[in-house]
């Protein structure tokens, strides 16, 4: 996740609202007032896929809290590599839950609090040094949450004997724990109120707000459901392999970049936002479509949609992690894969809010 990210979740904190509605032909309009279930399909998602979602993610950073206490202990190769495979669950739990962010994750400002990336090493180096941070700060984004943790675990050696010598013998190595823990807490804290948001009263709320206006749950989520598609077009993929950056390739900035699982999250991301436009195996936005007899090309525009998330997914498949070697040596496969995401973006982004008559009123350059 980039500044452009980051200047808008400054802009969302002073509660300036860009709207901005997208007009574009090729779906059949409606109005969204159908007889389709909104109410069932909120009940369906808040308690099969939110909650569950939610639970499995804290208790992922709950494990990796756990790990990091227990290496800050007793600094080994055997818990350096027990931390690294905890951040790499919790990192690939987060997938699941990213798209979630409004209500108690709008609250914490979760989504940039834990993924805003690439890391911004200097800052973490300078914290580390200093010792004098404020990591409930706006300017600190760039240097906490999942993004600091891939740095700090995997970035700070050329191999695991190399990483070990920062938390050991180096003169930083107290302070260099002390931010590891530091950084941690805020992942577990924030997780946790989400998680506890969304096991008392939220889910009431959400599934009362049932309508289509702005600020209805359904508004809400296919809100949510765009912009988290755009992190994953954007700055997952787009950016490190210059389509979004003006032909300038920066492998750097994958997600994950130091732990090398980039492409790997985002295919549990891609999965995830599949996940809850099906509603899993319950009511969800492909239903609503179809209850809305909404088209595309002559055709079904769920149909359409379906298609292309099976695109976009064999694009991604057909990659292999490094991520960031892969833009070097591989850049048409990359950029196909971007083309495909892309594609899709129009679809969610334009026809399906058309079809359900549904605002989208997060701001972007997209030009979608």
């Amino acid at each position: 996740m980039h500044t452009k990210f980051i200047r808008t979740a400054i802009i969302a904190l002073i509660a300036v609202a860009a709207f901005q509605a997208c007009k574009k032909t090729g779906t059949t309009p409606q109005t969204g007032n159908t007889g389709f279930d909104r109410t069932g399909m909120l009940t369906n998602l808040s308690k099969n896929i939110i909650v569950p979602g939610y639970i499995t993610f804290q208790a992922s950073v709950v494990q990796l809290d756990s790990a990091i206490t227990l290496f800050n202990a007793n600094a080994n190769i055997t818990t350096l590599g027990n931390v690294q495979a905890a951040f790499k669950d919790a990192y690939e739990k987060w997938q699941s839950v990213s798209v979630f962010d409004f209500g108690p994750a709008s609250n914490e400002n979760l989504r940039i609090s834990l993924n805003t990336f690439p890391a911004d090493v200097t800052q973490i180096n300078t914290n580390v040094s200093t010792g004098s941070y404020n990591l409930a700060a706006l300017s600190t984004l760039p240097a906490e949450g999942f993004p600091a943790l891939d740095y700090l675990l995997f970035g700070t050696g050329a191999d695991n004997n190399a990483i070990l010598v920062q938390y050991t013998t180096d003169g930083q190595a107290t302070k260099r724990k002390a931010y590891l823990a530091a950084v941690s807490t805020v992942i577990r804290t924030k997780a946790t109120n989400v998680l506890n948001g969304w096991k008392t009263t939220y889910p009431a709320t959400f599934i009362a707000a049932s309508g289509t206006d702005v600020g209805s749950s359904i508004g809400q989520l296919t809100n949510e459901l765009n912009e988290d598609f755009e992190v994953l077009k954007n700055y997952e993929i787009g950016i490190p392999a210059g389509t979004e950056s003006m032909g300038t390739t920066f492998p750097t900035k994958v997600q994950a970049y130091y732990s090398k699982i980039s492409l790997q999250l985002a295919l549990l991301h891609l999965q995830a936002i599949q996940n809850v436009y099906l509603g899993g195996s319950g009511l969800g936005f492909d239903d609503y479509l179809i209850e809305a007899k909404a088209t595309y090309n002559g055709g079904s525009l769920n149909d359409a949609i379906t298609a292309q998330f099976a695109t976009a997914t064999a694009k991604l498949q057909a990659l292999s992690d490094p991520l960031a070697n892969q833009i070097t040596s591989n850049l048409t496969g990359v950029t196909a894969a971007y083309a495909a995401l892309q594609m899709q973006t129009v679809l969610l982004k334009t026809d399906m809010p058309s079809a359900l008559g549904i605002l989208i009123t997060y701001g972007d350059t997209d030009g979608d």
